[in-house]
C-alpha cells in the first residue's frame, strides 16, 4: 500500500519521467565544425581525452558518443550523438495567462552568492501544500526543468513544484569532482535548499511533512546527498540515473527514515550502476554500486527480510 503522504509524489514522478523522456527527443542543433577545430589542438581530425578535458560536458559523453570505441571522438561521431540523444534543451516559455498555476522566480543570497529558483504554484491554493523539488542535471538550469511538463499537474494534484538553479550549472553532491566548480568551491547547496524551504514557508502555506525531491544525473546524486545531510527535511527522494557519491558513503547515516525510489539504467555509460567513476573518468568523481547503496537505505530504515519483487515488461530493450 502506498502511504498517503507519498502518493502525490509518486504520481508526479511518473509524469516527470514521461515528460522528461519526451523532452530528450527534441532535435538538437548539430555540433559545429568550427568549434570542433578549436578543440582539436593538434589538427588530427579527432578529439583525444586530453583535448576533451577542456570541455567537461564533452568529456562526459565520450563513452556514449565514441561509436567505434577507439578512445577518440570525430566530428561525425559528435554530430551523430547530438542527433540521436537530443542534447538541445527545450525552450523556456512563459505560462499562458489563463493557466491554473502561477510561475514565479525568487532570488536568495546564500553565503554571499545570489541563488535563484522557480516555483509553479496552484493559482488558488487550498490548505498546506506538499513541495516537490526538481533538480536539473550537470550544466542544466531550473528553467529547463520547469518546462518539462508539470504545470497542469501542479493545479490538478495541488502541490508546489520547485526548480532551483545549481551554482554555475552544477550541484555540490559530495563527489568532490575536480572538474565541477561548485564542488571545488565547497558551495553549500544543502544550506541553499534549506533556505528555499524557509523562503517558501514565508510565502505559501506548505506541509513540511510532505517535502520531496527528485533529480536527474547530477541532480539525482544530489538527492542522495540531501538524504545524507538533510533527511529531517525530506519525506522521500527519487533519484533518476544518480548514485550515492563515494566520499559520502562511509559516513552515510541520515538523521531520519526516508522513503526511496531509485531509477537506474544497467547500461548507463555516465553513472555506472555497478559503481565507479562518472563517465569513466575520476575527474567527474565516483559513486558506489546501486546494490550497495540500496543496502545502506534498507539498514538505515530498519527494513529486513526478503524483498517483494514484481517483474515489469521491458518495453524498450535498447534503452540501457
Amino acid at each position: 500500500m502506498i502511504l498517503p503522504r507519498i502518493a502525490v509524489f509518486l504520481s508526479v514522478l511518473v509524469s516527470f519521467l514521461t515528460a522528461w523522456s519526451a523532452a530528450q527527443e527534441t532535435t538538437p542543433s548539430p555540433f559545429r565544425a568550427e568549434r570542433f577545430k578549436q578543440i582539436d589542438k593538434n589538427g588530427d581530425g579527432k578529439l583525444s581525452r586530453e583535448e576533451l578535458a577542456q570541455i567537461p560536458a564533452l568529456e562526459r559523453v565520450l563513452p556514449a558518443a565514441d561509436r567505434d570505441k577507439d578512445g577518440f571522438l570525430t566530428l561525425q561521431e559528435l554530430q551523430t550523438y547530438r542527433n540521436q540523444l537530443g542534447a538541445k534543451q527545450p525552450p523556456v516559455t512563459a505560462p499562458p495567462t489563463d493557466a491554473l498555476y502561477v510561475q514565479t522566480e525568487f532570488r536568495l543570497v546564500v553565503d554571499g552568492r545570489e541563488r535563484t529558483y522557480i516555483v509553479h504554484a496552484p493559482k488558488q491554493p487550498r490548505g498546506p501544500l506538499p513541495v516537490v523539488f526538481f533538480f536539473h542535471g550537470g550544466g542544466g538550469r531550473g528553467a529547463n526543468m520547469a518546462n518539462v511538463g508539470f504545470r497542469e499537474m501542479v493545479a490538478k494534484e495541488h502541490f508546489l513544484a520547485v526548480y532551483p538553479d545549481g551554482w554555475r550549472g552544477n550541484w555540490n553532491d559530495g563527489r568532490n569532482a575536480p572538474r565541477i566548480v561548485s564542488q571545488q568551491e565547497g558551495v553549500d547547496d544543502v544550506k541553499f535548499i534549506r533556505a528555499i524551504v524557509e523562503d517558501l514557508a514565508s510565502r505559501y502555506e506548505i506541509d513540511r511533512s510532505r517535502v520531496f525531491a527528485t533529480g536527474v544525473s547530477n541532480g539525482g546524486i544530489f538527492c542522495h546527498y540531501l538524504a545524507a545531510k538533510a533527511a529531517d527535511l525530506f519525506a522521500g527522494i527519487a533519484p533518476v540515473i544518480g548514485g550515492l557519491a563515494e566520499p559520502v558513503a562511509p559516513t552515510f547515516k541520515p538523521s531520519h527514515p526516508i522513503s526511496l525510489l531509485v531509477i537506474q539504467g544497467e547500461a548507463d555509460p555516465l553513472v555506472p550502476i555497478g559503481g565507479g567513476p562518472i563517465a569513466g573518468s575520476d575527474r567527474g568523481g565516483r559513486v558506489i554500486a546501486t546494490e550497495e547503496m540500496l543496502k545502506k537505505y534498507l539498514a538505515h530504515n530498519g527494513i529486513t527480510g526478503p524483498p517483494q519483487v514484481e517483474q515489469l515488461p521491458d518495453r524498450d530493450p535498447n534503452d540501457g
